[in-house]
């Protein structure tokens, strides 16, 4: 199971990737909606090719009997391990991806080493907090964060690596303050996801106190 869903998210990169390089050279004839929007269409059909070939290769695949698992087994492994939610999935899949894109333009020398270091940090500040926002429950907080990660980030780095070498340079600084308030609307939800800890945790001591004084009164 972990090989297939590795293998799908493997489809569905090489579809982003080839989606981001074919929005690139279309570029100057197709509007920016439709450039941001191809290597999301790109990957999906990267992840269905990946399920129908896997679809293909289970007709002549037997298990090994070592690899079965009881159903006993599978709810002890079931209850060990909660899976992950399709929001933070997508989430992280889509990170992966601008990591990807940010690091390989680096390495091509069309991306410098600061806006590469600061684009990377912020999608690691992002991946660590949605195990927290998932907990919080908040719709707002997974609303700013999807938004931040799927437009914000997305549209300040895809249309400055489009940018030739002289206008890179004047943009830099630009791009540089964007990533800056990307960052500052990170601090306010991590200060938002810590004021709610604060109040549970003080709530939670409230009821211990209440609890065991009343007992010590009997």
């Amino acid at each position: 199971m972990k090989k297939r869903i590795r293998y799908r998210k493997r489809y569905a990169f090489l579809g982003a990737v080839a989606g981001y390089f074919i929005a690139l050279l279309a570029s100057t004839i197709l509007p920016t909606f439709i450039m941001l929007a191809i290597p999301l269409l790109t990957a999906a059909i990267g992840f269905v090719f990946a399920e129908k070939k896997e679809q293909q290769l289970s007709r002549f695949t037997v298990p090994e009997p070592d690899q079965r698992i009881t159903s006993t087994e599978a709810e002890s492994e079931q209850t060990k391990r909660e899976p992950e939610s399709t929001y933070s999935s997508e989430i992280r899949e889509y990170l992966q991806i601008i990591k990807e894109i940010v690091v390989n333009e680096n390495d091509k020398r069309n991306l410098d080493d600061e806006i590469s270091e600061k684009t990377t940090n912020l999608c690691s500040k992002i991946d660590t907090l949605l195990p927290y926002i998932e907990t919080l429950g908040s719709a707002q907080t997974k609303h700013d964060i999807k938004m931040l990660v799927m437009k914000d980030l997305n549209s300040v780095i895809n249309p400055f690596l489009r940018l030739s070498v002289e206008n890179k340079l004047n943009n830099r600084r630009k791009l540089l303050d964007g990533l800056r308030d990307i960052n500052l609307k990170l601090k306010v939800i991590s200060t938002s996801i810590e004021q709610h800890d604060i109040y549970e945790l003080e709530r939670k001591l409230n009821l211990i106190t209440e609890k065991y004084n009343a007992k010590e009164i009997y």
